[in-house]
């Protein structure tokens, strides 16, 4: 007669090792439960992203609650939206090297040539008052009168071409040179946006304001496209006796009929020297302004 061995019951510690399981997994079932009961009971279902990991062990599921398809809305105040039509002040002059400065020094030995170089110069002497026919100033050619100018000059990225922004800097050192001690002057670059000196108003010409300028012109390098209007707006705010005003490329139209309308004080219109600067596509952009402020046109190759 066949014996059947006895059935041995399974150690305690399998037994153990089963009802740990069975709990660790309803214990997981419950917490996936509550996390998503609480998402929906704030947010809905809507951005929810649930992670669970399948691996080995019981790691604890994540749950990721962010709203994915949720706009990031930036408050701006008024202030703000104010400073950021206003003009930048972009050029860092703690350091410079002078070598910087080499190829103005190149163009000094045809400083003659370069002023006015092959110009052809339009319009009347502007509208400055009589009483200060003794002080003037000269750019590229144009002779302007008054005790107060402002240059606004062309930085835009076609300006590095053909040397043309070098021959520029050259000219702008020149005329301010040329000044009277008691005589102002201020300083303001563009492109997409206008970049002027760092000062309050327009600086007398001393050789310490001038050695200022020079250092801070030295970190301006061409770049961007071509928007004078913040720029000549900024200039004729300043209530200079005369603005002188050079571009390359031509730009929005637009900008003849803001200048034009912001160009009217009762007592009279600032001057607006206009330079058309080796490209003839902007010529009949600048000849207009120059005619409607009062001021002079001139073509420089």
């Amino acid at each position: 007669m066949r014996e059947f061995l006895p059935i041995r019951e399974r150690p305690g510690w399998i037994r153990d090792l089963n009802a740990m399981l069975v709990s660790a997994f309803c214990h997981l079932a419950a917490l996936i439960a509550l996390g998503l009961l609480s998402v929906m009971s704030q947010d809905g279902w809507r951005g929810v992203k649930l992670l669970v990991n399948v691996g080995d062990g019981f790691d604890s599921p994540a749950i990721d609650d962010s709203q994915l398809d949720d706009a990031v809305i930036i408050d701006v105040s008024a202030d703000d939206a104010a400073a950021a039509v206003d003009p930048i002040r972009l050029f860092d002059v703690s350091t410079r090297a002078a070598a910087d400065f080499a190829a103005l020094e190149a163009l000094s030995e045809n400083a003659a040539e370069a002023s006015g170089l092959d110009g052809i110069a339009l319009g009347g002497k502007g509208e400055a008052d009589g009483s200060l026919s003794g002080a003037s100033a000269e750019f590229f050619g144009i002779g302007g009168y008054g005790q107060t100018f402002v240059y606004v000059v062309d930085c835009s990225g076609s300006m590095s071409e053909r040397n043309k922004f070098e021959r520029a800097i050259y000219e702008l050192l020149h005329s301010i040179e040329q000044l009277a001690s008691d005589q102002r002057y201020f300083v303001i670059f563009y492109n997409d946006a206008a970049y002027p000196m760092d000062a309050d108003e327009p600086v007398l010409a001393t050789e310490d304001e001038f050695a200022r300028t020079r250092r801070w012109v030295s970190y301006v390098e061409p770049q961007g496209g071509t928007n004078p209007l913040p720029a000549l707006l900024f200039a004729m705010s300043l209530q200079p006796d005369a603005i002188y005003f050079l571009s390359d490329g031509k730009f929005d139209p637009v900008t003849l009929q803001e200048v034009r309308s912001q160009n009217r004080p009762k007592s009279k219109r600032i001057p607006i020297h206009a330079i058309a600067f080796m490209e003839r596509a902007t010529e009949g952009l600048m000849r207009t302004i120059a005619r409607n402020s009062g001021g002079e046109y001139r073509f420089v190759k």
